[in-house]
């Protein structure tokens, strides 16, 4: 697989602007080479549990089929403590994933391979390069308050923009591993929180064609809606649901889907 197979197109647009500013690349490097990355790693060895062949060696084979089917180094696993159902990834040079012990303990095995699909997306379209500017960004804003909010606010509304394009990118690939089915399935259980979920799997995806609804009935309602998401990270759940649905109607995910094609001896 390659990212330019499952990146959406704002994500692909943005980072071709941020490999188009000079030196932009290599200041998101060095921060995290000699800050952020070395800083999680000693924070993951520390306090979360490493997934290995020997420890939690199921977790630890989902791992190795996914990152043969993505076609990337394998990155480090981690679990760590949280109610919560979440995962992350972070780094360039050594990336890592973590997942929540709620996620392990409450996806099935093909949902818990969607959710590393998703985070070895974010590693195959490096997107930690780049979002490592956006916590710069949010670092300053914490330590110089007021000024900082003001001086790099449309900046930061344009990262957190390309942040959640990111999302979309990484759920592409969750879904080109694993199946749309299972992609809705895991969102559903993510957005719940529940273990079980009842009905139809493709029930956000409905609410999705509500919620656009709802928002053309009013300008104001447009204006509203689009003030109260424009500082997430992540797009809605709904828009996830709805924008992989869309994809997966495309010849390009039948084409992953498939899988590589095999040589035909002659």
């Amino acid at each position: 697989m390659e990212a330019r197979e499952i990146m959406h197109p704002s994500d692909a647009k943005t980072i071709q602007v941020f490999r188009s500013l000079k030196g932009f690349d290599l200041v998101a490097s060095i921060a995290l080479r000699y800050g952020y990355e070395r800083l999680y790693r000693g924070e993951n060895l520390g306090e979360l549990i490493k997934v290995t062949d020997e420890n939690f060696p199921e977790v630890a084979r989902t791992l190795h089929e996914v990152v043969a089917r993505v076609g990337i180094e394998e990155p480090r696993l981690f679990i760590y403590n949280s109610p919560q159902m979440n995962a992350y990834t972070f780094g360039n040079e050594a990336p890592f994933v973590a997942v929540s012990s709620s996620m392990v303990e409450k996806m099935d095995r093909q949902e818990l391979r969607c959710i590393l699909a998703h985070e070895c997306g974010h590693v195959l379209c490096q997107h930690s390069l780049y979002l490592t500017i956006l916590h710069i960004m949010e670092e300053a804003g914490d330590l110089f308050g007021l000024l900082s909010d003001t001086v790099f606010l449309p900046c930061l509304i344009a990262l957190r923009y390309w942040s959640r394009c990111s999302e979309l990118s990484a759920d592409r690939c969750a879904a080109a591993v694993v199946g749309e089915e299972t992609f809705q399935r895991a969102l559903l259980k993510l957005t719940s929180g529940l273990e079980k979920i009842q009905g139809d799997p493709y029930q956000l995806v409905r609410q999705a064609a509500e919620y656009e609804k709802f928002q053309g009935e009013s300008v104001w309602d447009k204006v509203q809606q689009a003030g109260r998401i424009a500082f997430n990270t992540h797009p809605q759940m709904c828009e996830r649901a709805l924008e992989t649905h869309c994809w997966c109607k495309s010849w390009q995910y039948r084409q992953l889907i498939a899988g590589p094609k095999k040589e035909t001896a002659l």
